[in-house]
């Protein structure tokens, strides 16, 4: 898995310093764009091309805070790591509050930048997953017959899809969920939605495989094991035999 990182620091002074260290890499992250402008960084982050923006601050120009604030007024979630050259106490609690991943002041080391890369990995890991998850959920129901008959059974499936996020659900489970016994549960299911709920989850969860390995993000293997697969091997046959396609044809 590597995430990228776009720099913004105004002056330039620090770019090809940071560009120039391995910690990057070695933690999963590659450097692919700067810019010395504060539109620019906002626009590159708002279209998805980064998944890290670090801003570099300096005594003479503090622009952590100003581009947290236009994120939060902006409602863009961007994972953000701040490297500050001055310790301005005020500006590191600003940061924070506006939503900052980690502040750090110089001089830092590379265990500093690391320790702050784990912790980013961590954060943007789950916003990915949780992103690609709403996007095959959103395109599963699309084929699903839904109408006003079915629309309370609709809600609480949307609601038992959110429960089980990270982990595979099964016919019992869900059954269970409904408060049906699960014979009773697939007849309705079949009735209400026009397919079967083990039809209509298979194809979501391969769906939710496609758009992470389309994400660039993960290997079939991690794949594989995120959706609970016991092999690499198997979850690329139940793969082909839902979309027709082995699942390294979507890998970036």
């Amino acid at each position: 898995m590597m995430f990228k990182i776009l720099i913004l620091e105004k002056a330039g002074f620090d770019i090809h310093r940071y560009k120039s260290m391995h910690v990057f890499s070695e933690n999963g992250f590659e450097i692919v764009g700067s810019t010395y402008n504060m539109t620019e960084a906002i626009d590159q982050t708002a279209k998805g091309r980064f998944d890290l923006l670090m801003v570099i601050n300096r005594e003479s120009g503090m622009i952590g805070a100003e581009i947290l604030r236009t994120f939060v007024k902006k409602k863009q979630d961007v994972p953000t790591l701040i490297i500050s050259c001055a310790d301005s106490a005020k500006d590191m609690r600003d940061c924070f509050l506006l939503g900052a991943l980690d502040y750090l002041v110089e001089p830092i080391t590379e265990d500093d930048i690391a320790a702050s890369l784990k912790r980013a990995s961590k954060a943007i890991s789950v916003k990915v997953l949780d992103r690609e998850y709403l996007k095959a959920i959103d395109n599963a129901v699309l084929t699903l017959n839904i109408n006003e008959a079915n629309s309370a059974m609709y809600e609480k499936l949307i609601e038992l899809l959110m429960k089980f996020k990270g982990r595979a659900a099964t016919v019992e489970e869900a059954a269970d969920y409904f408060g049906f016994n699960p014979d009773y549960f697939r007849r309705v299911f079949k009735m209400r939605f026009g397919t079967s709920f083990t039809d209509f989850y298979k194809k979501l969860m391969m769906d939710y495989a496609r758009l992470l390995l389309l994400s660039g993000h993960y290997k079939v293997s991690e794949v594989s094991d995120l959706l609970g697969f016991s092999s690499s091997d198997y979850f690329t046959r139940v793969f082909k035999k839902i979309t027709g396609r082995i699942p390294s044809e979507y890998r970036k």
